[in-house]
């Protein structure tokens, strides 16, 4: 784990993104060009990125298929290689706004032969935002004075539901997403995670309890301060951070699609901070 540190404004917007899958045919290139626009042009936006920037699909993959990449800049197949150079110029315009980039699965195929992240990071300058697979950012104002923590990581594969109902199905996700994260970090308001393609939310509940003084019950909810040494998993926003990659494409067949995925949300999670306090995480379907 990579420990990071950030200072920002006490009001912001922080973008989570993950699994872009540049050099995928299915990728959602407007969508992503969209935000990425958006973030430049909001005095307010920050990100951070939590991995699969790149396809990295190589030819001695059991999954490689040419028919499910886009052309590179020869007509062939793209290669990482083009990869990371075509998305450093995609997130140049926002380098300065980056609090942290993650690798994932994908680009940790070829972690043999290059570092993508590391390639990345140093096309755009940015060097000391490099989260490797997992890390905490401590988000901290302008005074020192820390604001929250955000624990990253690019994420697992999470069963899917059987349940019959689609709500059920709903519930049944957000539950395996805190299973996943809880247990990672106990200081962090944001726990996150990507690579499932999922655009989930998981909010804090206040928790009722009762005591006595002898002569009375008394009610009290369980909460907890964002910035504790402790926080209870239960006061915490679980965050699974979506996709920019497409699950079909008309006239084509998908490695989802083979695998008979559902389709996903495109989007992203947005974390809205005012004052100093988180006020909400939402969900940004495009």
């Amino acid at each position: 784990m990579r420990l990071l540190e950030a200072t920002l404004p006490r009001d912001h917007d922080l973008y989570l993104l993950s699994d872009d899958h540049e050099g995928a045919l299915a990728q959602h290139t407007a969508a992503l060009d969209k935000v990425i626009t958006e973030i430049a042009g909001n005095p307010l936006a920050y990100a951070a990125h939590l991995g699969d920037m790149c396809e990295t699909l190589t030819v001695d993959h059991p999954y490689y298929d040419p028919r499910t990449l886009a052309k590179g800049s020869n007509g062939n197949p793209s290669i990482p290689a083009e990869q990371v150079k075509a998305q450093a110029r995609r997130y140049r315009p926002i380098a300065d706004k980056l609090i942290a980039v993650l690798y994932g699965n994908h680009e940790h195929r070829v972690r043999n032969t290059m570092d993508m992240l590391a390639d990345f990071l140093e096309r755009i300058g940015r060097e000391e935002i490099y989260g490797g697979y997992a890390c905490k950012v401590a988000v901290r104002d302008i005074g020192s004075n820390l604001m929250y923590k955000a624990y990253l990581h690019h994420g697992r594969s999470l069963a899917e539901s059987r349940a019959g109902s689609e709500r059920q199905k709903e519930a049944n996700r957000a539950e395996q997403l805190k299973r996943a994260l809880f247990h990672l970090a106990g200081d962090c308001a944001i726990m996150a995670m990507g690579h499932t393609h999922r655009l989930i939310v998981v909010k804090p509940i206040k928790r009722l309890y009762l005591t006595d003084d002898g002569e009375s019950l008394k009610q009290h909810y369980i909460t907890s301060i964002q910035n504790a040494e402790y926080i209870d998993p239960e006061s915490r926003f679980y965050v699974n951070t979506g996709t920019f990659l497409r699950n079909q494409l008309l006239n084509n067949d998908t490695y989802s699609e083979m695998r008979a995925y559902p389709p996903n949300k495109i989007g992203y999670a947005k974390v809205i901070v005012r004052d100093g306090v988180i006020r909400d995480v939402i969900e940004v379907p495009i």
